[in-house]
């Protein structure tokens, strides 16, 4: 759902390179983005075969500019079309038509065949009532657009689940998504407007946001001042209290599915949003799509109940909640270690790293909050995410954040490692057990059920 607009040539561009009017670095430039850009090469290939059209009818190429129909049959004389058609055959510049041809002929087919035909000029086509403009971000269970809802008119983020995956638990998974996520109207929460099928093809439509997730952000500018970092966390529970309240339990935050809207001039965003409820669990409910003792979720920020295969409430999102702010505390991943078993086990049974060699210095209370949120037994953490909100609120209006840093060094102290609290039940056979997982973990359980688009990341 980013809005990071594609560095696509102009149409003259393109047509120039079809016609062998620009230089050979510029035609390799064009055929580099045209390879990965499908608006692009849907306009490319409608002027190739412009030009293999008037080739084949001898009427040569048409340069750039020219219009059409200034030699239609219907408007030029018949001995001039006559003329026309008896003309030799024009050159071709066979090594450059060669090349054009191997960059577009796999092409030739629609880049997603699944669409109709686009009724607008530039877009890639139509799913039901809506345009598809450009794509956002692909993954490997679906494609995310920027699309127009033709009956509202207004810009929606379109979630299409790839047509190829013919297996039902996918579609299943994603219809659950949408009706979870459709189900809570709350302005942390990304809106869903519609879930639909059509033409055999699920799809999903979403608010659009324009702005960044935060793991893009955190890749760009590491750690995070506390006071925004308290920003996004409280946003992050107030949406995650609003799910809690229906019963659902996230089970995948993590900085990827947490978007930062953008805000005006000056700021750095207006809004949190929780994305991806496409692992979301009812506390009320047993779902069947999830296999008993399969792991689901992004290891880095999973509970050790879920680890284990326990059954879960809405701590362990607290427990996520507390590893998302690590990181944007110390601009490190949690339990970051050599393979995903490593990670599962470090989880379950080690210590949270010390948040030491960081260029900020935390008060004493932010370590309370750390250490509570990130407790090993759930019964140590926050409650509710409406407490953890009121935590943050305490701390806040305490002012500590805001204090000049000579008043703030005298109340810190040297980051300690935060202690935390072993949860004595959980065995380690359990682990093993999450290890002889890994398998299906590693082909998607783990990771590919999680989310359509990570990296595509709106």
């Amino acid at each position: 759902m980013s809005d990071q607009i594609l560095n696509c040539p102009p149409q003259e561009e393109l047509r120039k390179c079809v016609y062998n009017q620009l230089s050979a670095n510029e035609i390799e430039a064009v055929k580099s983005h045209v390879k990965t850009c499908p608006k692009c090469r849907v306009s490319f290939t409608t002027i190739l075969k412009e030009k293999v059209g008037q080739e084949n009818q001898g009427i040569g190429p048409i340069p750039p500019g020219t219009k059409a129909d200034a030699i239609s049959a219907s408007s030029a004389p018949v001995a001039a079309v006559q003329k026309l058609e008896n003309a030799p055959q024009p050159k071709i510049d066979q090594p450059l038509y060669s090349t054009l041809q191997k960059v577009i002929t796999p092409q030739l087919k629609p880049a997603y065949p699944f669409l109709e035909p686009p009724t607008k000029p530039g877009g890639i086509g139509c799913l039901g009532d809506y345009e598809l403009i450009r794509v956002l971000g692909e993954g490997g269970m679906g494609i995310v657009f920027e699309a127009d809802d033709k009956r509202l008119g207004r810009k929606v983020a379109l979630k299409v689940l790839r047509p190829e995956l013919t297996d039902e638990s996918f579609r299943q998974r994603f219809e659950r998504e949408g009706k979870i996520s459709s189900s809570i109207q709350d302005d942390n929460i990304c809106l869903v407007y519609q879930v639909g099928v059509h033409n055999s093809v699920s799809y999903m439509a979403m608010e659009f946001l324009k702005g960044e997730d935060l793991d893009a952000k955190l890749k760009r500018d590491g750690w995070l001042p506390i006071p925004v970092v308290f920003k996004i966390a409280k946003q992050m529970a107030l949406g995650l209290a609003v799910a809690h309240e229906k019963k659902l339990i996230h089970r995948d935050i993590k900085p990827a599915n947490v978007w930062l809207e953008a805000g005006g001039p000056g700021s750095d965003f207006k809004r949190v949003k929780i994305l991806d409820f496409g692992l979301a669990k009812s506390t009320e409910v047993e779902s069947t799509l999830t296999a008993k003792g399969m792991i689901v979720g992004t290891p880095n920020y999973m509970a050790p109940e879920q680890i284990c295969g326990e059954p879960l409430d809405e701590r362990a999102d607290l427990f996520s909640l507390g590893c998302v702010m690590y990181r944007m505390l110390s601009g490190k991943i949690p339990f970051e270690k050599e393979n995903t078993l490593a990670v599962l086990h470090a989880v379950v049974e080690s210590e949270i790293p010390a948040l030491k060699d960081l260029d900020q210095k935390l008060p004493k209370e932010v370590y309370g909050l750390m250490t509570k949120l990130l407790s090993k037994n759930p019964a140590d953490r926050p409650a509710t995410a409406r407490k953890v909100v009121s935590m943050i609120e305490a701390i806040e209006s305490s002012g500590l954040e805001n204090q000049s840093s000579k008043a703030l060094s005298s109340m810190l102290f040297k980051a300690p490692a935060i202690q935390m609290q072993k949860k004595s039940k959980i065995p380690v056979g359990a682990i093993i057990g999450a290890g002889a997982i890994l398998v299906a973990a590693i082909i998607g359980v783990i990771l590919l059920v999680s989310k359509f688009f990570d990296g595509a990341k709106n």
